[in-house]
């Protein structure tokens, strides 16, 4: 019988050969007691997107632990996105973006350990660094968030860093067609469902990863 993983990570990507294999390793870099997937959906990069993956799954050690689509025709951001998710089998769902990522080894295992121990919280998010253009880097988010938040929150404005979140993933219950398939934002949606029945979002102070600034991967909205 199949192993049903605690976390998947939802990775998507176009464009990212300069990026991509950090995004990759700060996931493969996890200490965890669980099993964890990492799904990686290229969506027809016209760079070498693709031969920095197939040699991190040659040479990693983890490699068993990426699942990896390499679109032969490009979809689109949120086509992507949705398709990747729709791959996402585990009892977690974790976002980082090919163009950032992750920078504390014990991030899943400290955000599940939250959710696991604590069943009225829904969404867990960190804080993280932002990398400029220029190589600076300011150290965490400028968020001043309290520990506790819920839909009554969020639904003035998204301020959950997505390459930081971990959420319940109830996403089989989730209607991705019509309008959520005509949007230009994937996260903040998915944060207004799954708290609209009262659940909890948790703030960590943690610093976890890094964004990228001012690259972002809605850069594929104007290609």
């Amino acid at each position: 019988m199949e192993t049903i993983p605690v976390v998947s990570v939802c990775m998507i990507t176009y464009g990212h050969e300069k990026f991509i294999k950090e995004a990759i390793e700060g996931v493969l870099i996890q200490e965890c007691d669980f099993e964890v997937e990492l799904i990686v959906a290229n969506d027809c990069s016209p760079d070498n997107t693709n031969e920095v993956v197939q040699n991190i799954l040659k040479t990693h050690s983890k490699a068993s632990w990426i699942k990896y689509i390499n679109h032969k025709q490009n979809l689109g951001m949120m086509a992507n996105f949705i398709f990747a998710l729709n791959q996402c089998k585990g009892n977690y769902i974790a976002i980082c973006d090919g163009d950032d990522y992750w920078i504390d080894p014990f991030k899943l295992q400290k955000q599940v350990n939250f959710l696991e121990n604590n069943n009225q919280y829904v969404i867990c998010f960190t804080k993280a660094n932002r990398l400029f253009p220029n190589g600076e880097i300011k150290t965490g988010s400028t968020l001043n968030k309290p520990f506790k938040t819920g839909f009554d929150d969020i639904v003035f404005g998204n301020y959950i860093p997505a390459l930081t979140v971990v959420f319940k993933n109830s996403l089989r219950e989730f209607n991705f067609s019509g309008w959520y398939n005509n949007s230009l934002i994937g996260d903040w949606p998915l944060y207004l469902w799954l708290t609209k029945d009262g659940g909890n979002i948790c703030h960590l102070q943690d610093i976890t990863s890094t964004y990228r600034f001012g690259i972002g991967i809605s850069n594929e909205l104007r290609k």
